[in-house]
């Protein structure tokens, strides 16, 4: 089977769609698949490689951190001729875009017009849902009907896309995977490493935020709580990630990066937060560090693909109760759940894991537990393959 996903960005560009794309085209490759990206471009990375077997084309025309609606429009001509050439030099049996249902309906357009002049069955994953007020999010929802397949990352996104006009029945739900290569309990040898790269954490107690640092992932929030936090525990660090690199859709990650800064100054807690960026392939590093992890996310999370790199690591994460963590995260088991926006209810259930490390580090063992049971990149492909099946064998039985 030959697949052509597109996305906006694939590392060294962070965030939970790269790390989905990371595991899910080298897995689809290890299943006898033929497996191409179109994703934007990144300083420094060749327009064409090749990742784990994975096809990779880097295009200007994919990058969101540079493109705006005025620059989209200019360049519609040059987005269709790139996104068509692809298509036609991988000549997939499915194309199968991810998060192309937001950010540019024109984007949605080309690969629509694609899709009827080839006869390509055109598939979305969902990774996102954006606010009912929203225009582009409006306006890209009457296209609900362009897609032939559509992939939910979770319930929550399942019901919010019907309720946006999808057909319940095109759409399945898909859980993330995890890497459990990648990701896995601290050994002697992790310890070692810990210490030569990060000797700021020698002696503290680690709390890992490993979400970009913004409002909405809910920065301010676990900055908030380790004020409280450090009044009885003042050897807390707080290390928080995902400063740069970042898809930037209009250039506003740079501000809430300067808020949540700002904010560290206003209370004094310069020497209780670390703040870095953090290559990619550090991060499980930085995981198996801290105690214990937070996603406090301050909208609806459409999953968190923290949530298992975290328990993964055999850490317990604490999760806002927010879109689809709780199909997750299960209070008191694996991790804790608390009110959005809320840093005091944080700072509690930070403040009872400082105080029980035993009690954290048997969360963490069972976490790590339920990931291999129901949340691995092998699972997670598999599922994925299965919707591909199951929608072309629909096809050729129809003979539509």
């Amino acid at each position: 089977m030959k697949i052509a996903h597109l996305h906006w960005g694939f590392p060294p560009v962070i965030g939970g769609v790269e790390s989905h794309l990371a595991m899910l085209g080298p897995e689809l490759v290890k299943k006898d698949c033929r497996v191409s990206l179109l994703t934007g471009s990144v300083g420094g990375r060749p327009a064409e490689e090749y990742y784990e077997g994975m096809y990779v084309r880097r295009t200007p025309v994919m990058d969101l951190n540079s493109l705006t609606p005025e620059l989209i429009e200019e360049q519609l001509g040059d987005i269709g001729r790139v996104i068509a050439q692809f298509i036609d030099d991988t000549d997939p049996d499915i194309i199968h875009a991810h998060n192309m249902h937001y950010f540019s309906p024109l984007h949605t357009d080309i690969m629509n017009t694609i899709k009827r002049e080839r006869k390509i069955p055109l598939m979305l994953t969902a990774h996102n849902v954006w606010p009912d007020n929203d225009r582009t999010w409006t306006e890209i929802n009457q296209r609900a009907d362009i897609w032939d397949v559509v992939i939910a990352v979770s319930h929550y996104i399942k019901g919010e896309l019907v309720r946006a006009g999808y057909r319940g029945e095109r759409i399945t739900t898909v859980h993330h995977g995890i890497d459990l290569a990648k990701f896995g309990p601290c050994t002697g040898d992790d310890r070692e490493r810990i210490r030569f790269l990060y000797p700021e954490f020698e002696g503290r107690r680690v709390i890992f935020h490993p979400a970009r640092m913004n409002l909405e992932k809910g920065s301010h929030i676990s900055v908030r709580a380790l004020d409280i936090i450090r009044r009885e525990f003042p050897d807390t660090l707080l290390v928080m990630a995902g400063t740069e690199k970042a898809v930037d859709w209009g250039s506003r990650h740079r501000k809430h990066v300067d808020t949540v800064m700002g904010m560290i100054e206003e209370l004094g807690l310069q020497e209780n937060i670390f703040v870095k960026f953090f290559p990619w392939h550090e991060m499980p590093l930085v995981y198996k560090a801290a105690e214990f992890c937070l996603s406090p996310s301050c909208f609806e999370e459409p999953f968190g693909i923290v949530m298992l790199e975290s328990m993964a690591s055999g850490r317990p994460v604490i999760v806002s109760r927010a879109g689809g963590m709780p199909e997750v995260i299960s209070d008191g088991r694996n991790g804790s759940i608390v009110k959005m926006a809320d840093a005091n209810d944080l700072a509690e259930k930070c403040l009872f894991l400082l105080r029980n490390p035993g009690v954290c580090c048997e969360m963490g063992k069972r976490g790590m537990g339920m990931v291999k049971d129901n949340w691995t990149k092998e699972k997670m492909t598999v599922a994925t393959l299965k919707v591909y099946r199951n929608f072309l064998e629909r096809k050729d039985s129809s003979g539509n």
